[in-house]
């Protein structure tokens, strides 16, 4: 440990972490919401959508969102505005083009429905909600202006949306089986099963869910593989890198996904110029620092801890366990019940305080069900690329995925301990 301390980079990492959950140091908002009206006065807002709308209960089945404002409105008239302002939308208009998703009513749309992605522009009534808490914004109506940035830009977000749209269409015809797929590979949890949802976070796998390393990796290893077949290692790094890139654009930023991110662009910046790779712990570290940076907003989001704890966990207590844990057990087996045990101690003082307890089952069921949700996850992948080609084929694999997809649900259940 004390070798960890000498590293500048480590221990720099160390203290701004002390600094951030001590109190000592405020987290300021990026972008905080400016405006010459009063907040409590505005009943309109135009800008636009600046991230992916994530369904919550806070307000019964709403959608949050953040806007950033351009302009705000009031009974008195129109006021000059910046910045990012939480809204909440309701379902019936997050919903509207979602397969499967029918209401009686609709709220009145000028132009009619919207898709509510990030780049749309908006105009938006909005209604004042008091709850526990606060007040929040609620969109009663609005407006589609468009899409953000110039022609190419507005291109790419348009696209983007249409994108995460169709593959939304494609798993609804999956079955259950297409609504984990869709909570993986895109981060909408619309059409995954409540129960096996609550599951994975009741057994101790919410990072299962969670965007992070694992998908990044599923991405990147595919295209360096087949780069560097083709080409070699330069052209392979380059092919996993732009994969990833790729992944992170339709699936947009999340904690541990943007982590996961930070790593895989510093290791490949680091092959590029043959520079010697970065010790774990190390690596894990700047990430943190860079992502302290450019999102401080992160720090204090559950995902962005318990991605940072566990894989300090496993980097620090792997090697102790894999010593304590019998030498007659497979090494593979070993290594994953290791890993596992490493997360779950790193992670329990995180899981204590925002969850109220820890799940050690978690240990046991990873070990199970990680290796499923990996095969079920390229099974899925390849699936999709098949029926882009041969639509046909559409039926039989997803027959084959609801079949992994009954054992992985069965499992989860079983391990899931209120």
């Amino acid at each position: 440990m004390v070798k960890y301390l000498k590293n500048p980079v480590i221990l720099s990492s160390l203290i701004l972490a002390f600094l951030f959950y001590s109190g000592l140091a405020k987290i300021r908002e990026q972008k905080p919401f400016l405006s010459l009206a009063k907040e409590s006065e505005i009943t309109g807002l135009r800008g636009f959508i600046s991230s992916n709308p994530v369904k919550s209960s806070f307000l019964g089945s709403a959608y949050k969102v953040t806007f950033t404002a351009e302009k705000a409105f009031t009974k008195d008239g129109a006021f000059s505005a910046s910045g990012n302002v939480c809204l909440y939308f309701p379902q019936e208009i997050v919903e509207a083009y979602y397969p499967g998703k029918i209401y009686t009513s609709i709220p009145e749309m000028e132009g009619g429905a919207f898709l509510v992605e990030n780049g749309s522009r908006l105009f938006l009534e909005l209604e004042r909600v008091s709850k526990a808490g606060g007040a929040f914004f609620l969109v009663k109506r609005g407006k589609v202006l468009g899409w953000k940035g110039g022609s190419l830009l507005q291109g790419f977000y348009k696209f983007r949306a249409l994108s995460r749209l169709q593959f939304k269409r494609l798993m609804y015809a999956w079955g259950k089986a297409g609504g984990l797929l869709l909570a993986l590979l895109s981060g909408s949890r619309e059409y995954t099963e409540k129960s096996v949802a609550d599951g994975f976070r009741d057994s101790g796998l919410s990072h299962i869910l969670a965007l992070s390393g694992m998908h990044l990796g599923l991405f990147g290893s595919i295209a360096g593989f087949f780069g560097k077949k083709a080409r070699g290692r330069n052209l392979g790094d380059a092919l996993q890198l732009a994969a990833i890139l790729f992944f992170v654009w339709f699936a947009g930023i999340s904690p541990s996904l943007f982590r996961a991110f930070l790593a895989a662009l510093i290791l490949y910046l680091n092959s590029l110029f043959r520079m010697n790779r970065p010790d774990g712990l190390s690596l894990l570290s700047l990430c943190f620092l860079l992502h302290s940076v450019i999102f401080p907003s992160h720090i204090m989001e559950a995902a962005f801890m318990l991605s940072y704890t566990s894989l300090a966990g496993i980097i620090i207590f792997g090697k102790i366990f894999r010593k304590v844990y019998p030498v007659f057990l497979p090494y593979r087996i070993r290594l994953a019940i290791s890993d596992s045990s490493s997360a779950q101690l790193a992670t329990a003082p995180v899981s204590l305080s925002i969850f109220g307890k820890i799940m050690p089952q978690g240990i046991i069921a990873g070990l199970l069900v990680s290796p499923l949700v990996f095969l079920f996850l390229y099974l899925g992948l390849f699936g999709v690329i098949i029926c882009l080609f041969l639509p046909f084929l559409s039926g039989p694999i997803s027959a084959i995925m609801n079949g992994l997809y009954l054992v992985i649900s069965r499992l989860v259940l079983f391990f899931r301990f209120k």
